[in-house]
Order: C-alpha cells, then sequence, then structure tokens
C-alpha cells in the first residue's frame, strides 16, 4: 500500500513510518522542513488544493500526525494557531483525500472526542475530526492517551523527572492517567489497515490505567534505577501557577494538558472498554532503553543543575556587592573609581547580575529567554575580565583567583548556550503525543 505520513519528523510520524516500512508498505513522508534518509516531501497546512491533489496522487492511505503542544499566538491566522494547525489546515487535506477517494487515518487525542473538550486545543482537534467523520468514505479517527516511547518528548520529561533523587507528584497518588505506548499504538494502527472498517471508526486508545508514581517508577527501572522517593505537590499550587500563568509547563504538563487528564478521572477511566489489558510502562520495559537515552537523561538533568546553579552564583554575586558595600568601594578605588561614580557603578552592577540570574532561570520554560540570558552573562563576565586585567592585574595571581575563576563559569554558560540550541521549538510540525 502508498501511504503518506504527514509531520513525518514527529515522534510518532517517525516511529510509524519505519514500523509500516518494515511490514512492506511504501511510505511517503511529508514535513516543513527536510528530513534525511526517508522518502520525503515537503508540505505546508496552508498550500492550496491543488498542490495537495498533485501531492496525493497514487496514494492509498493518508496518516496525519500532526499537532503542536502550545501555540505561539491567539490569532486563527497565524500559521502556528491551534485552529491552522489542527482544524483548518487538516480540513483542506481531509478534502484533497475526499476528491481523490483516499482512505485517511486521523490521529487526534483523548478528550477530543467528547462534545465539549476542556481545552481549545482538544477543540480544534475535534473539528477537523468531525469534518473527517462527516466523509462519505470509511475513516479512522484515533483518540490515543499520552504516548510514550524513548523518543518521545514527553517520555524524556517523565524519564529526567523520574531519575530525580526526590520526585514530585503533580497528581494524587491514587489517580489514574490515560496512557499508550508507541508500541501499542503503532500495532493498533497496522491492524486496522490489514482490516479496514466498512464505515468510519472511531476509537479511544488508552493501555491498562496506571498512576503517576506507578508509571515513573517503571520508568526508573526502565532506566536501571532503584524504586523512587516522592512527596505531592498540592493541586491548589498547580492550579494558581497555572492560573497566574496559563503558558507555564511543569515538565511535561502544561495548562491544557493538566486539564484534559484531571477531566479523565478514575470513574471515567475504568468505564472504558476498549482499554489495552497491559499498561504502556509494562509495554516500554519489553523494550529496554538504549544506553544511548539513559546518558542523554542524566546530560539533561546536569543541565538543570548546571543552570540553577549558575543562577544562584549571578544571584548571590549581585547581593554580596550591595551587602558589602564597602568591600566593593575598595575595589572600585583600585580601579581609580571613588565617590557617587563609583557607588551608582556597584548597584547597576549588582542589579544587573541578579537580573541575569533570574533570567537564566525563567530561561528554563523559554529558551529563547535563556539564551539571551546566557549571552548576556557572558558579554558580562568578558566586560569584567577586561577591566580587571587593565585596572587591577595583579588579581590574575590573586589567592581567591577571582578572574581565574571567572573562565570556569564563562566556560559553563557557554556549555548551556550549546545545550540549549538543541533545545526543538515549542511549535513545529510533530506530534504533541510526544
Amino acid at each position: 500500500m502508498n501511504i503518506l505520513i504527514v509531520g513525518v519528523s514527529g515522534f510518532i510520524g517517525q516511529h510509524l513510518y519505519q514500523a509500516l516500512r518494515q511490514s512492506g508498505h511504501h511510505l511517503i513522508g511529508s514535513s516543513r522542513h527536510k528530513i534525511s534518509g526517508i522518502n520525503w516531501q515537503q508540505f505546508s497546512f496552508q498550500q492550496s488544493q491543488a498542490v495537495w491533489l498533485q501531492q496525493l496522487q497514487n496514494i492509498d492511505l493518508v496518516i496525519n500526525t500532526v499537532g503542536i503542544y502550545q501555540q505561539v499566538s491567539q490569532n486563527p491566522a497565524n500559521k502556528d494557531s491551534f485552529s491552522q494547525v489542527h482544524d483548518l489546515g487538516p480540513k483542506r487535506l481531509f478534502e484533497a483525500c475526499r476528491e481523490c477517494k483516499i482512505k485517511v487515518i486521523q490521529i487526534s487525542a483523548i478528550g477530543a472526542e467528547q462534545e465539549s473538550p476542556v481545552s481549545e486545543f482538544l477543540q480544534s482537534k475535534r473539528n477537523a475530526d468531525q469534518y473527517l467523520l462527516s466523509h462519505e468514505l470509511p475513516n479512522i479517527v484515533l483518540y490515543p492517551g499520552i504516548v510514550l516511547g524513548e523518543q518521545g518528548r514527553t517520555t524524556q520529561q517523565l524519564s529526567l523527572l523520574a531519575s530525580l533523587y526526590i520526585i514530585p507528584l503533580v497528581f494524587d497518588r491514587q489517580e489514574k492517567i490515560p496512557l499508550i505506548s508507541i508500541y501499542q499504538l503503532t500495532e493498533f494502527i497496522e491492524q486496522k489497515i490489514g482490516h479496514w472498517p466498512e464505515k468510519s471508526l472511531t476509537a479511544i486508545l488508552i493501555a491498562k490505567p496506571e498512576t503517576m508514581e506507578e508509571l515513573l517508577n517503571k520508568l526508573r527501572h526502565w532506566m536501571g534505577l532503584n524504586k523512587g522517593h516522592f512527596f505531592i505537590i498540592p493541586r491548589q499550587l498547580i492550579n494558581t501557577l497555572f492560573y497566574y500563568f496559563p503558558t507555564l509547563s511543569i515538565g511535561a504538563f502544561n495548562q491544557s494538558r493538566t486539564a484534559m487528564l484531571a477531566d479523565y478521572s478514575n470513574k471515567k477511566l475504568s468505564t472504558l472498554k476498549n482499554s489495552l489489558p497491559q499498561s504502556a510502562s509494562e509495554s516500554l520495559l519489553a523494550h529496554k532503553a538504549t544506553p544511548c537515552f539513559s546518558k542523554r537523561i542524566q546530560l539533561k538533568k546536569l543541565f538543570y543543575i548546571n543552570s540553577l546553579v549558575l543562577g544562584i552564583i549571578w544571584i548571590i554575586s549581585g547581593l554580596s556587592s550591595i551587602i558589602n558595600i564597602e568591600l566593593s568601594r575598595e575595589l572600585m578605588l583600585l580601579m581609580g573609581i571613588k565617590g557617587n561614580w563609583g557607588d551608582s557603578i556597584i548597584i547597576i552592577a549588582a542589579l544587573a547580575d541578579m537580573v541575569l540570574g533570574i533570567l537564566l532561570w525563567l530561561g528554563l520554560w523559554n529558551a529563547r529567554l535563556m539564551q539571551w540570558s546566557l549571552y548576556g552573562q557572558i558579554t558580562v563576565m568578558l566586560i569584567y575580565s577586561i577591566i580587571l586585567t587593565i585596572t587591577i592585574p595583579m588579581f590574575w595571581l590573586h589567592p581567591f583567583a577571582p578572574i581565574v575563576k571567572n573562565l570556569a563559569i564563562l566556560v559553563l554558560a557557554i556549555y548551556l548556550l550549546e545545550e540549549i540550541k538543541k533545545t526543538p521549538n515549542t511549535v513545529k510540525e510533530e506530534s504533541y503525543h510526544v
């Protein structure tokens, strides 16, 4: 069968491409940006109907895996809004498929099957789902839970959380969450491709429900770690954080995802008839984590630790300059600066240090903000070092090595900057089931 996977750059798209190719199908993968090593073609949900019709020639089945975590703009006309990526764009694709009489598998999200979804994210998915189901051809719409797999962004974030020595829990100990592994999802899709339904099909796909504590302990076992120690973050605190910071993500959970999971209470999960008999974590355990994955998680943990420590260094540096202002004035005198000018420089420099430290912490939730903070830190350290070298060169041989230690902090900042450049943008043509 000739199959087009839309959104092949994403976690689910990549896994489906490889699995279906191994099953003997002829695959074409489409995404915004070039993917090497596959049969690839470029696409955009803004492209014309004529382009879609041309790309769909000789295609038997289209699988749409495209989705975004968060939208960068509330404007529905923005190409990276929920409306364009989940609703209007897929509708244009589905209409072209209807004209060409091509079957479609739409990978939606659990919660979008409800008449009144709890978030704009889910509502935008539901709009496209209902449009596809209204076609006369038999199509398939899947509503998977959170999809786990080694290449998935959510799995990486949860594994990072699981690797901590003391683990915070966002959910109550007895609260079960809807999950499915990428292997379970792929197996279900392959079965449906081999036995296509006579009429349109919708399916809620979740594995055997498990609590967050059970999942994180299984992830620890998956990575070769012992059982973890947990503490619960009060739900009221989480709701308050999302109220004041609606774009905040706590690890793998943003506001819309947390609302969806809270909506799927233990009672609702227990009433679903088509739950898979095996839990998602058990499915993962059947496929051991690669050494590369475990190493990547450890390096990511060090990245966060280093970011926190570097932020502390800058903030304490700023505070100490003000608290020990007499020592700071002595340093100004050695540089030939005294009086009000010296005090002004001390205060401005101290405030700048503290701001750079705080921005670095805030940058843990915003890659661009962290980049600018690190660029600022590198610039300030270079300026400090050059000024001290010119005005007080003996500081290079000072017993406390104030200039030499700047080199270590400079290297750390450069390392964090290079690591943050590898972080994917929030908006991209990948599945949000990550």
